[in-house]
């Protein structure tokens, strides 16, 4: 029994003494630290806090900035990062679904329509509270109501079509 306890001990010890020590490497193998080489530059922070898509399409921000501002939007989002915190979260965020250009917009997938979906950040999931369309054809802006399985109007600021009508030439 003592002989089995040893043993185990012995193999444990080689295996820990291996997997401490340091690979020596060749006079002709080159090191690039990469935290001292030049050429890199840090990224700063933007100068905005909001989310936007990235896109260089005006159109897609100008349409974030239609669903953002929207009543709608304003009254799921109010102390919602508290009430994730509390769950055990961290925030929430949004994933850009559909657009009419999705490559140039990094949208998922190709949509008639603007396609956004919110959903609050766990450690093991993303569940999705709200879906948003804005159909750029009827110029109107909806909620998908998961109950009913339909599109419901969302009132939101119709000034923002003279800056999407801008945008979107």
């Amino acid at each position: 029994m003592k002989i089995i306890q040893f043993s185990t001990l012995l193999l444990a010890s080689l295996l820990f003494a291996a997997s401490c020590t340091q690979q020596t490497k060749t006079k002709d193998e080159s090191v690039q630290d990469t935290l001292t080489r030049s050429g890199i530059t840090a990224n700063k922070p933007s100068k905005t806090d909001s989310l936007k898509p990235l896109s260089k399409n005006t159109c897609s921000q100008v349409v974030f900035k239609i669903m953002t501002t929207s009543a709608s939007y304003k009254e799921l989002t109010n102390g919602l990062t508290e009430r994730i915190v509390k769950n055990g979260g961290t925030s929430f965020g949004f994933f850009y679904e559909g657009s009419p250009q999705p490559k140039i917009d990094s949208a998922m997938n190709y949509s008639k329509t603007y396609d956004y979906s919110v959903h609050e950040s766990y450690p093991d999931h993303s569940p999705v509270i709200a879906r948003y369309s804005f159909d750029p054809v009827k110029r109107q802006l909806f909620e998908y109501d998961a109950a009913s399985d339909s599109l419901i109007a969302v009132p939101f600021n119709k000034g923002l079509l003279v800056d999407l009508d801008k945008a979107c030439k």
